[in-house]
This record gives C-alpha cells, sequence and structure tokens, in this order.
C-alpha cells in the first residue's frame, strides 16, 4: 500500500474512479462531473498543501455564514475565500482559465477579422530526471523555471536587444502573449512556453520557417547561458493555423474528458489558457493530475506536488507584450479583472439556504464531501432537498440552519 493516509479511498492515478480506471465504465464528461472532481480534487488537496491561500479555499468563511444558491439547475455557494491560484486551486483555475481562454479567443478571432496574422511558437528545454523544478523566488532562484525565465529574458524579453527588435520588424511580429506550462514525466519536470504571436500579416510556411531558424538559435544560445543544457532543434518551433481552421478561432474546440481534453484543431484560447483540461501524452502528466496522486496519498506525488507549489509560486500564468492589450483595446472589449477578482466572483440566483459561520465549521466543512452533497442536493430537489439531507445530518431547520434571506421588495 503506497498511501501516506487512510483515506478509505483508493488511491488511482491520475485522478481516475476506481471505475475508470478499471477500465470498466465510461468516464462521465458532463459538467457537473468536471465540477465534482474539481471540488473533490481541492478538498483532497487541503490535507496535504502546503500553500494557506489553497488551504482555505472553499473551505473559511468569509463574514457571518455560507449561502447555497440555485441558478437553473446548477447550484453554488456563496460567503466562501477563493485562493485564486492559478496553478494550484481546481477550482480556481477552473474559472481563472476560462475566462483567460474566451479573451484570447475574442481578440484572436477580431484580430483575424481586420487581415492580420497569427503563429504559435513554443520553447522547451533538455531535462532529465535528477533535475529539480527550482524557484524564481527572489534570492533562491534555481533549478529548471530559473532557466527557463532567465533565457526568456536574453532571447526575448527586457535584455534581448536590437537583434530581437530587428527581428520582430523584420517579419511583422506586432506582439505576444506568453503562457506558462508545466508537465511531469520520466524525465522529470518539464516548463515551456506556448507564445501567441500576432503578427501584421499572415504568415507563409517558409516566412514562419525563416523566423524560426533566427529565434531558435537565440533560444539555444540564451539557455545555455542561463546555465541550461542546450536544447536540440526541437527546443524551438513555429506552428501556423491551417487555412480551415482560420474563422474557428472563437470557439472551444477540444472535448473534455474527465476534466483534461484533447484538441481538434488549433484553438489559441484552448491550447494557451485551458491547461486545466489537459491531459499528459507520452506518460507525462499535467500538475493536477500529479495533485490527485497526492490527495490520494500516493508516497511518490506527494513530494511531487509540494515541488510545484513551490516552484510554480510568483510565475505569471499570462504575459502581454508591452502595448498589445492597448492595441487590440481598439478592436474588441478586454477582460481587465485580474484571477482573484476573476475567481472570488459569485453567480447570482436563487438562494436556498444560510449556513451559519458556526455550523459550517463544526457540521459541514469538517466531514469530507459535505459541501458538494449540498451542491447535489440543491440541483436535485431545491430548498426542499437542501433541509432533508441537513436534517439527515442531525442540524435543525431554523436554528443550526436557517431560510436563504429574501431580497428586498
Amino acid at each position: 500500500d503506497r498511501r501516506l493516509g487512510t483515506t478509505g479511498e483508493t488511491a488511482t492515478r491520475a485522478g481516475q474512479s476506481p471505475a475508470a480506471a478499471s477500465g470498466n465504465a465510461k468516464a462521465d464528461t458532463s459538467p457537473a462531473a468536471g465540477r465534482d472532481a474539481r471540488w473533490t480534487l481541492r478538498e483532497g488537496l487541503w490535507r496535504v498543501t502546503n500553500d494557506k491561500g489553497l488551504k482555505g479555499c472553499g473551505r473559511s468563511a468569509i463574514a457571518g455564514g455560507v449561502g447555497v444558491v440555485i441558478n437553473g439547475n446548477v447550484a453554488h455557494m456563496t460567503g466562501l475565500v477563493t485562493c485564486g491560484k492559478i496553478h494550484l486551486c481546481p477550482v480556481c483555475a477552473a474559472k481563472i482559465r476560462a475566462a483567460r481562454s474566451e479573451e484570447i479567443d475574442t481578440v484572436t478571432g477580431a484580430w483575424q477579422a481586420a487581415g492580420h496574422g497569427l503563429a504559435m511558437m513554443t520553447l522547451t528545454l533538455r531535462h532529465y530526471r535528477r533535475m529539480p523544478l527550482g524557484t524564481t523566488r527572489r534570492g533562491e532562484r534555481s533549478g529548471l523555471v530559473a532557466v527557463q525565465h532567465d533565457a526568456w529574458i536574453t532571447a526575448f524579453g527586457s535584455r534581448a536587444g536590437k537583434m530581437w527588435q530587428r527581428l520582430q520588424a523584420d517579419h511583422g511580429v506586432i506582439g505576444y502573449v506568453r503562457v506558462w506550462e508545466c508537465t511531469q514525466g520520466e524525465n522529470g519536470w518539464h516548463p515551456h512556453f506556448h507564445v501567441l504571436l500576432f503578427l501584421k500579416q499572415p504568415w507563409t510556411r517558409d516566412r514562419a520557417d525563416a523566423f524560426e531558424a533566427a529565434a531558435r538559435g537565440r533560444w539555444l544560445r540564451s539557455v545555455e547561458k542561463a546555465g541550461g543544457y542546450r536544447p536540440n532543434d526541437r527546443g524551438l518551433k513555429v506552428d501556423v493555423p491551417r487555412p480551415e481552421d482560420a474563422q474557428q478561432f472563437s470557439r472551444y474546440l477540444f472535448k473534455n474528458q474527465d476534466g483534461k481534453a484533447r484538441f481538434e484543431r488549433w484553438a489559441p484560447g484552448g491550447e494557451l489558457a485551458r491547461a486545466d483540461l489537459k491531459q499528459g501524452r507520452d506518460g507525462s502528466r499535467m500538475p493536477f493530475e500529479v495533485a490527485a496522486g497526492a490527495a490520494a496519498g500516493l508516497a511518490e506525488d506527494v513530494p511531487l506536488w509540494h515541488e510545484y507549489e513551490y516552484g510554480a509560486y510568483g510565475i505569471r500564468a499570462q504575459y502581454w507584450s508591452n502595448g498589445l492589450r492597448a492595441l487590440l483595446a481598439g478592436l474588441v472589449e478586454l477582460d481587465d479583472r485580474t484571477d482573484d477578482e476573476i475567481a472570488a466572483e459569485e453567480v447570482g440566483g436563487e438562494g436556498l439556504a444560510l449556513i451559519p459561520a458556526e455550523t459550517w465549521y463544526r457540521a459541514v466543512i469538517r466531514y469530507r464531501g459535505r459541501p458538494l452533497e449540498l451542491l447535489k442536493a440543491a440541483e436535485l430537489g431545491g430548498a426542499w432537498a437542501v433541509r432533508g439531507l441537513v436534517e439527515s445530518w442531525g442540524l435543525i431547520w431554523g436554528r443550526d440552519v436557517l431560510d436563504a434571506p429574501q431580497p428586498p421588495a
């Protein structure tokens, strides 16, 4: 038994349900199943995380109590702390990345409609199992993420110099959006950048190849200068959309399976922003797949998750080049909310119950699975189902749990 704790659950790889892991049942791909998986994973991470924000996310009441709300056929909770940790929290990450993905698809659609072009540049490192993920924290800068970010600064960032400016001008690169992503596999951690290039005009493949060759030389030299192993020729690649994909940018073109995704076509929003929906390939795992193992108590995954938590600290999930957002604001309305604001935004609806903070801590959050049970009851039968559930826990309606406050007339 490789579990560290006795959770009463079967420890499965990559967060699969026992049925899915055994191949006896097809995974539920409904939105409700995705929500349930994220809430369950976050609850499991409360027990193993070293991050204070994640430990309190969806657990700590903000003020007097927690509300159970129904909007259409989807239930929500109000009055709970959110951490806004896009790299660490499966619940906050889903909200934040959905908003960022929608914005990317909106701006890329408008950019192409105006006659401009797009390309995707991917930057990777050579890495081996013994190499630590490291950190970019001040005074502790080390490991793969430090090499990655230092190489970026020299090749394409603030210390890139006039040659990089000239390369952009020669190829009509107006700006870029850079997104950080990380996987883990047999060869250890694999941090990499996806960089969406905004072009004055669409590129031919020959034009893309010319830019790729020049940019690759810069990246290879910069990685070595930063202390990393010299990448091979696949360390930098540039992709351009196929002609038949040109009008597909504003759609989510992936299939969601058990909280993960397989991209059917090249969609910038999903490829850049929806790392929470991706599934590792060729034996690699996405961070939330490692998190699922850690939450289940797998001995090898707990330290991996702690290493990832420490290494992801302070890393921007998404970075826009100077002046690009101001330029795009002339084409579309941009989403200027912070990650924290997106994560904390509450969806309105009909209030079904109010759980005072004392009851929340004493009788709900201390029992594993109860918050999610409340949501499911609300979706199944509204206020009466919620009342029946809380009374089955031995609570008294009207004292321990209250009717939801009515909006003013």
